[in-house]
């Protein structure tokens, strides 16, 4: 790479934004699905400007016909070096995103003095920066037949937080991830792909957390007990892709998202959920401009103690 794109690179890496926000429940940061059709496989050297454009809506999960729609926009800046470690090349790359949430709810009201207990319909919505993920080592292999990646994270508790609200648009969190992921092609001309694409979330104890004090009638004992998010997050993606014309490959992507709360963690509305998707994702690239676009579509057919909902994404991708 030339000394002008480094510092072209440099520049937009301290500046600028990223390609993740958060998922739609508490406790997750990734958002499953987010790269699709060979997301196990990173790109070769150079700097990469990508955008995501990610619209979500769901219903369900353990509140009364609660609903929630969120936006995600999310441009991401990637350097990937001509560095080498242990035959891998080195990448990095930082995410600022910007999200709109709105969720709504039905909550019980009781009227006295006859005790009559009504539904009354709650709503939240909120705007602006969302957690930032900074992703300092990216590891990139790649071979005759298969490609892999292996990379850690750091999601940085930058996005509003309030104990109790469900449409944060951060966690309130520090949170590390590691993924592995990894692309077969089993032809010589590489029509087809296999894509996995594994990402495991460890989350810090929230700050801001309320504390609940419970005192004995006589106050000789004193109790306190913290509101604790899922310990772990374990989310799995694949797609299956074939390549129908020049540059451009349609296929199938799908994903599968847990968490693994602790003990305490009943306090959180979405704690020790699952979700999983499946939809079509068709993307094309143009050479001589550098630009790849792609469109994804996932359904979620099952879901527990989480919303359940479809997803639809636009991602643009401008090599420099």
């Amino acid at each position: 790479m030339e000394m002008k794109q480094k510092i072209f690179a440099a520049g937009l890496m301290a500046m600028a934004a990223g390609v993740t926000a958060e998922s739609t429940v508490d406790g997750s940061h990734y958002p499953a699905g987010l790269n699709g059709l060979k997301g196990g496989s990173a790109p070769g050297p150079g700097v990469y400007f990508r955008d995501d454009n990610l619209f979500y809506t769901g219903s369900g999960g353990q509140l009364a016909n609660y609903s929630t729609f969120s936006y995600l926009q999310a441009p991401e800046v990637l350097w990937m070096t001509n560095w080498k470690f242990l035959g891998a090349s080195l990448g990095m790359d930082i995410t600022i995103p910007i999200e709109y949430r709105q969720v709504s709810y039905n909550s019980p009201v009781v009227s006295t003095p006859n005790q009559t207990t009504t539904l009354s319909r709650v709503s939240d919505s909120q705007s602006g920066l969302g957690d930032i993920k900074i992703e300092p080592l990216m590891l990139a292999w790649h071979w005759e037949h298969f490609d892999t990646t292996l990379a850690y994270a750091l999601w940085v508790p930058s996005g509003h937080f309030t104990t109790g609200r469900l449409a944060n648009l951060g966690d309130g969190e520090w949170t590390h991830m590691m993924t592995l992921g990894g692309v077969w092609y089993p032809d010589d001309k590489k029509n087809w792909a296999l894509s996995l694409l594994h990402h495991i979330e460890l989350n810090s104890v929230q700050t801001g957390t309320a504390a609940t004090t419970i005192t004995n009638p006589n106050g000789s004992t004193t109790i306190t007990t913290y509101q604790q998010v899922p310990c772990f997050t374990y989310t799995l993606e694949w797609g299956v892709s074939k390549t129908i014309l020049d540059h451009t490959d349609v296929g199938l992507i799908g994903y599968y998202q847990k968490q693994f709360s602790d003990g305490n963690a009943g306090a959180t509305p979405f704690s020790d959920s699952e979700v999983a998707g499946i939809g079509p994702e068709i993307s094309t690239t143009i050479p001589s401009w550098g630009l790849t676009a792609s469109i994804r579509y996932a359904y979620e057919f099952t879901a527990y103690h989480r919303p359940e909902g479809h997803t639809v994404d636009l991602t643009l991708t401008k090599r420099f």
